[in-house]
């Protein structure tokens, strides 16, 4: 006990020697208790709720931000989806062109095929007419060249059976001939 009532004495004599009293300082905490309080009161919790407020706009902000990230990611993953679709159409309308174009290039060459073989056919039957028409004609003209001939040398008229007979023979004798 002697030594808390020298402690105490010693701190008396500190606080007296500095010039403080223990009224005064009780007087200095009640104010410092009144200060404080007041702070807190009149700035602290103001600049608190200001502070929440912030954190708050700042959350529905970013809240905001991965909405519209989300949003612009599905946005990107229809539109690559949609792009995907469009090359796939592009694809198969090339395609149904590249078959129809093949298939008319196939219509007008096998179209151009038969008109030649049909101009080629009908240029071989009029070869072949022309060929009867000029077969006949030489025959004639060998006939009419025979009974000449003939009528010369003979120096008679021939019967239309003597022609027919000599004509025969002539165009059987140049035919084994050729």
């Amino acid at each position: 006990m002697y030594m808390g009532y020298v402690e105490s004495q010693r701190l008396a004599n500190i606080f007296d020697a500095l010039g403080f009293d223990w009224q005064s300082i009780v007087a200095h905490l009640i104010a410092l208790i009144i200060l404080t309080v007041g702070l807190y009161l009149l700035l602290f919790k103001p600049v608190k709720k200001m502070i929440k407020e912030r954190q708050e706009k700042i959350r529905k902000i970013e809240q905001e931000n991965n909405d519209l990230n989300e949003e612009v990611k599905s946005m990107k993953s229809s539109t690559e989806v949609v792009l995907n679709e469009a090359k796939k159409q592009a694809s198969v309308i090339h395609d149904n062109a590249v078959r129809v174009a093949n298939q008319k290039a196939d219509e007008i060459v096998s179209s151009a095929r038969k008109e030649a073989k049909d101009l080629v056919e009908r240029t071989e039957r009029e070869m072949e007419e022309e060929r009867n028409k000029l077969q006949s004609e030489i025959k004639k003209q060998i006939s009419d060249v025979s009974i000449a001939v003939a009528e010369k040398v003979l120096a008679r008229d021939l019967t239309p059976q003597d022609n027919k007979k000599l004509i025969e023979d002539c165009i059987e004798q140049w035919s084994e001939e050729e």
